[in-house]
């Protein structure tokens, strides 16, 4: 199938992030890049702890609920169902703790499918837990790039508790069948919490056609939104049940009544919100949102393929490596290159001001976004191409 052509009419957000002017910029799918609006809301925030200190806090929260909910919006989420903190981690570690993993070792329901190519980050949060009695099991992969679906399928049955699964791998870009492993976990009675760092902004989904129990992301990659914004999605039906061990004040129904222990956990969302927040990160979060919501992920996802179409032929054409999938639909928005000595091929890039990243057993990673053009992802690669020539031709 022939892939569809970029649509110029992005072009027209270039302007709105100032570090396109000085460097080509392909690395959304690691950081994104500021917005000129990051540096307004900033202000805007530093207005009001100026202006009403410790009163600021009045208006906080409903800065919170906006910013939370206008992510809701870009995976159809409902309302009030997704809460902010500072890391993935911490949500991961908030929904393990959920979970009695005395009980459910008893049971024999203990299991915690996670595919052996998630980003470590979550895999450290989800073995500390095997010492309350979390029984890890990794889902391999053969090629280093996918986990095959009918495997993780197959490793979910009625001793799992929870599937922590990555819509995109990190290191490949592939994308997974999260609607059919949702669909197998909840046939046995587990969870499934999605993690969708890797997609979110670029690739459109629906996590209620989903149905997943969880879903975790963070705002600095595809979303443009900077450091210190991660969110959690849960099911809405799902949320009253839910006493996370990892909490703090903020999750508390009133928490500024300062009652004492134990507990009374927030009504919705906000019991996973632990302790104080960084509102500054979330003012960001808020206002990067705003050309993604106009421009529309579908628009940017149709723009992405065709740009990273451009990435793949032409690293065929030089005999790189690509070690992503090969089919557009099969992959999130960014296409990893590999080639002998692409480690300081990187460097040297990142030096001239073409803006990537490297990972290993993985090599460049390319994320074209919806403000960059065909002539940038020309210039790019033939930069690639030229450098890995002459790393190849020095061994």
């Amino acid at each position: 199938m022939t892939e569809p052509t970029a649509l110029p009419t992005l072009a027209r957000y270039r302007e709105d992030y100032p570090i396109l002017a000085t460097s080509v910029y392909m690395n959304s799918n690691s950081m994104g890049a500021m917005p000129r609006a990051a540096r307004t809301a900033l202000t805007e925030y530093l207005d009001a702890w100026e202006r009403e200190g410790v009163e600021a806090w009045s208006q906080w929260p409903s800065v919170m609920d906006q910013t939370a909910d206008g992510i809701a919006r870009m995976f159809n989420g409902h309302p009030g169902c997704t809460t902010l903190n500072q890391n993935v981690a911490f949500f991961q570690a908030a929904v393990a703790s959920t979970i009695d993993w005395n009980q459910a070792k008893r049971e024999g329901r203990n299991k915690v499918v996670i595919e052996a190519l998630m980003f470590p980050n979550v895999i450290y949060v989800w073995e500390r837990f095997a010492k309350l009695g979390a029984e890890l099991h990794l889902v391999p992969s053969d090629d280093g790039i996918d986990v095959p679906t009918e495997r993780i399928l197959d490793a979910i049955d009625e001793h799992t508790a929870i599937v922590p699964l990555s819509h995109a791998i990190y290191v490949s870009g592939a994308l997974l069948d999260v609607e059919a492993i949702c669909r197998r976990a909840h046939e046995v009675g587990a969870l499934v919490m999605v993690d969708v760092y890797q997609t979110l902004g670029c690739v459109p989904f629906d996590v209620q056609q989903w149905n997943a129990d969880f879903v975790v992301g963070g705002s600095h990659k595809w979303l443009c939104g900077g450091p210190g914004t991660a969110f959690l999605y849960t099911r809405p039906d799902r949320l009253p049940a839910l006493a996370p061990m990892t909490t703090g004040w903020m999750g508390h129904a009133d928490p500024f009544a300062f009652e004492p222990a134990p507990i009374r956990y927030a009504d919705g969302a906000w019991r996973f919100v632990g302790g104080t927040p960084s509102i500054p990160a979330y003012y960001v979060a808020a206002a990067a949102q705003r050309n993604l919501h106009e421009a529309g992920i579908a628009n940017i996802r149709t723009h992405n393929l065709a740009l990273s179409r451009i990435i793949v032929e032409r690293a065929q054409a030089a005999g790189l490596t690509i070690h992503s999938p090969l089919d557009g639909e099969r992959r999130t928005g960014f296409v990893a290159v590999d080639f002998p000595g692409s480690q300081e091929v990187s460097r040297a890039l990142i030096e001239e001001r073409f803006k990537h990243d490297w990972r290993p057993n993985c090599g460049l990673r390319i994320g074209p976004h919806f403000y960059n053009t065909e002539d940038e992802v020309h210039r790019f690669m033939d930069r690639v191409i030229a450098l890995a020539g002459r790393s190849t031709a020095g061994r």
